[in-house]
């Protein structure tokens, strides 16, 4: 039996010859006007025009476009000088985990009994758990009926019918083995004030809930806030309450969560003036310990005592026992699509580590991940991987470096490739409908063209990069990498920059395909 979080999204397919990338990216002045439309001069100059029109004096600004269909990069603007990405890192992470892993790869967490042991076996899936993707579940049961719209509670008591149903009535040991990761906890290069964060939750070989706890507050007048729901509910945890409720004029909701590392306690500081219908999000810290708590409390309650609850040591003897319950399933185009539409960082992160695990044999971690997607870069890139620098697999470090050229390099290579060209291009947000760009570049037609892309932010950077495609097929790869924007509202000038030139390709390409009057 399996509980499959989510089946692969529906995808539209697209034929790409796999041709090899053109080593020389071109400069406007450099092309013949045989090439196509967008090696003509005049996009470069547009281009060149809405930058200045910023009148950001301190900015540092790459720009790249690329004809997919022949590998030649048609408008260069310092696209060979390495900038920080933020999270079009993603892009990288997600490309390389997709040809290293497979588009078939699918995560796998599995309950084992060993005698009056209990094993939970991590396979590094950052979707266990998470209430998102959990409300969009399907998990047939025992009878075979199947349920959709499942909550945490709903996996928790699964695993725990499951162990009810093979007859024990103690556990003497439950081992959380989540050796496929190194325990290597946040980052050295992110932002230390941001660790309690859900977006910088760390990877673990076992993830879980988003790595986060998520509590909701109403206000009690004259009192601390009322902590009305904790999920996953975790009734041993300390909660320290030094919220307020006040309600005047000018009192707002300002709650925030802060945690203390050494014993998890967590505090509540800031305002509740109503109550919180979306829950604030405060980062576990060590998920599989959290998850081997949760499973003890649970079976506890249902008459099943764990005498131990405990992380698999590093030399232990590999995990061994009979299935128990339903085996969770993650495909890894789900994990790429909510990496990449909704910016998910543990998401990418854990395809880092994961796809270093796969190449070393050796536990997943910062290093062999950033080593992994490195190489491949070299492999599909050559000359073009150069000026890039891996540091992590989401963005968050600025340890990270990348071009405007090698990244349209990346993604023509990735479009092109008929096996995880299609998963990957649909992978990513549609400008106008879906994730961080829901509700940007509305002013493309998108019956004539289609932006598909990821957006990339840290403070004094904003990135854009995917995909313009014509309604006939004609596609073309860009990049706008913004940093040092320091002066005032330099950051959403940056992301006017990259509409417009999302725009600029995208009318051309559009028009171009545009079906005749009446035929």
């Amino acid at each position: 039996m399996s509980w499959i979080l989510m089946d692969r999204p529906s995808v539209r397919h697209f034929s790409f010859p796999a041709v090899a990338l053109l080593a020389l990216c071109l400069s406007p002045s450099a092309v013949s006007g045989a090439l196509p439309w967008a090696a003509k001069p005049d996009l470069a100059g547009s281009i060149r025009a809405e930058i200045a029109a910023l009148g950001l004096k301190k900015a540092v600004i790459g720009v790249s476009v690329r004809d997919v269909s022949s590998g030649a990069c048609v408008v260069s603007l310092r696209g060979s000088e390495p900038l920080v990405p933020a999270s079009n890192m993603k892009l990288l992470t997600t490309g390389a985990a997709l040809l290293g892993l497979g588009g078939d790869f699918v995560f796998r967490t599995r309950l084992l009994r060993d005698g009056d042991r209990l094993i939970i076996l991590g396979d590094g899936d950052p979707a266990l758990g998470d209430p998102e993707l959990l409300a969009q579940s399907n998990y047939v049961d025992a009878d075979g009926f199947v349920h959709t719209g499942l909550t945490i509670e709903h996996l928790l008591a699964a695993w725990v019918d499951a162990i009810k149903a093979t007859g024990m009535t103690r556990v003497s040991e439950l081992v959380i083995d989540d050796r496929i990761f190194a325990r290597e906890g946040a980052h050295s290069l992110w932002p230390k004030d941001q660790l309690d964060a859900e977006y910088c939750s760390p990877p673990f070989g076992v993830n879980f809930h988003g790595n986060a706890l998520h509590v909701t507050a109403a206000p009690n007048p004259g009192h601390a806030p009322t902590i009305t729901s904790v999920s996953p509910a975790s009734p041993w945890l300390k909660i320290v309450n030094k919220g307020t409720s006040r309600a005047g004029k000018n009192d707002r909701n300002t709650m925030w969560i802060a945690r203390e590392p050494a014993r998890g306690e967590l505090t509540i500081f800031g305002n509740v003036k109503t109550a919180y219908v979306s829950p604030i999000a405060v980062s576990i810290g060590d998920p599989a310990s959290f998850l081997g708590q949760c499973i003890a409390h649970r079976l506890g309650v249902a008459g099943i005592p764990v005498e131990s609850a405990r992380i698999a040591g590093a030399n232990e003897p590999l995990s061994t026992g009979a299935a128990v319950g339903p085996v969770l399933q993650t495909p890894i185009a789900t994990v790429v699509t909510r990496c990449n539409v909704e910016s998910q960082n543990l998401y990418a992160e854990s395809l880092l580590k994961r796809l270093g695990a796969k190449s070393t044999g050796a536990p997943g971690s910062w290093n062999n991940g950033a080593v992994a997607v490195s190489t491949a870069l070299a492999s599909r890139l050559g000359a073009h991987a150069t000026g890039f620098v891996i540091s992590d697999g989401s963005g968050l470090s600025r340890g990270n470096r990348v071009t405007a050229d090698g990244m349209t390099a990346w993604l023509t290579t990735l479009a092109q490739d008929p096996t995880v060209g299609p998963l990957f291009v649909e992978s990513l947000a549609v400008a106008g409908k879906s994730g961080t760009v829901r509700n940007r570049m509305r002013d493309i037609d998108q019956d004539l063209a289609t932006v598909q892309c990821k957006t990339g932010y840290i403070d004094k950077v904003s990135c854009l990069s995917g995909f313009v495609t014509a309604r006939d097929g004609t596609r073309y790869a860009f990049s706008v990498l913004a940093n040092n924007l320091s002066e005032v509202e330099s950051v959403g000038k940056a992301k006017k920059l990259q509409d417009r030139v999302a725009k600029l390709i995208a009318d051309a390409i559009g028009e171009r395909s545009r079906p005749a009057i009446g035929g």
